[in-house]
């Protein structure tokens, strides 16, 4: 009886080890996505339990994607685009809605009316969530877990229940912002939108399937790769300062170049994941300081000691296996 109570004891301390990860990753999202930031702040903590399931589903979702294609970053990037689409497109429908932001003093001044969306707005949102509320955090949490980073960390029923429940979430999400904000997208535009969204589906798994061998060249350090990243992503976010094209063009302009550039290193020998962890430490700086101005202090210091405790582990975790190598 006793070696069956130290049997059942050490299967269930495994499950839970195996399933943290998860549940960091699935409320993590949420606080990149809402509260570094100061969208929403500490008093509103509890809002968490209603976002994390689109937030933390659709992480956790496209980290399944990703891995089970063998893709990297690109793939992750792609897919969180595609989740953009679906939160800010379909879910609360902030694209297509002119006076989502009113209360805030936001106006639409480079509209693209015969697709009924602001092309500032929609650029800038899309990739707030495709490198913040997704990429930034799978990344964290990964490093925090080395030895599990790369691999799965679902089974066919986890991957149904996360499904169900990013659904479930989604659809309680769009029903409560569509009768707060008594509006609903038209057909053709959320039509157009799910077209999108299965197109960048499908292109991500083609990067994820595709092998290139690495290239002869080499690789920023750590250090520089941050550097970089944060001064990129510090210069996109200061565009919500001014409005018009010209900020749609800059926008745009360092985006492409952010991609171009961090795929170009990627497929160079020497790359790891202490270099993509990098690029995410540049992210969470500029969204650190941003957040200073809405009083969002706590969650910023959380961010940059989560940062920290990821970088040594998956530095001590590299270590430790070119030391085996030896």
């Amino acid at each position: 009886m006793k070696d069956q109570a130290v049997l059942t004891t050490g299967q269930t301390k495994s499950r839970l080890r195996r399933i943290f990860p998860v549940i960091l990753l699935f409320f993590l999202a949420p606080i990149f996505g809402e509260y570094i930031l100061g969208v929403l702040s500490l008093s509103e903590l509890p809002y968490v339990i209603f976002l994390a399931p689109m937030y933390g589903g659709g992480a956790l979702l496209i980290r399944e994607i990703t891995r089970r294609t063998d893709g990297g970053l690109a793939t992750m990037l792609i897919l969180g685009i595609a989740y953009g689409l679906i939160e800010e497109g379909i879910i609360d429908q902030m694209i297509f809605n002119p006076n989502y932001l009113t209360q805030s003093g936001f106006e639409w001044h480079t509209a693209i009316p015969f697709i009924g969306v602001d092309a500032w707005l929609t650029i800038y949102v899309l990739a707030m969530h495709a490198i913040w509320s997704t990429c930034i955090p799978i990344l964290i949490v990964e490093a925090l877990f080395p030895e599990r980073g790369n691999k799965p960390w679902l089974g066919k029923s986890g991957i149904g229940v996360v499904s169900a429940v990013f659904i479930l979430g989604s659809a309680f999400l769009c029903y409560d912002v569509s009768v707060e904000k008594q509006f609903f997208a038209s057909i053709p535009q959320l039509v157009g939108t799910i077209i999108i969204i299965v197109l960048l589906v499908i292109i991500s798994i083609r990067f994820g399937n595709k092998t290139l061998a690495p290239t002869k060249g080499d690789v920023p350090k750590p250090l520089l790769l941050g550097l970089f990243s944060f001064i990129t992503s510090s210069l996109f976010m200061l565009a919500d300062t001014t409005y018009g094209w010209a900020s749609v063009w800059a926008c745009l302009l360092l985006l492409t170049g952010f991609f171009l550039v961090v795929y170009y290193w990627s497929q160079r020998h020497g790359w790891g994941r202490r270099h993509q962890l990098a690029l995410a430490g540049g992210g969470i700086l500029t969204y650190s300081w941003l957040g200073l101005f809405s009083g969002s202090i706590i969650f910023g210091s959380g961010a940059i000691i989560l940062f920290v405790l990821a970088y040594r582990r998956i530095k001590k975790y590299e270590t430790g296996l070119q030391s085996s190598l030896k």
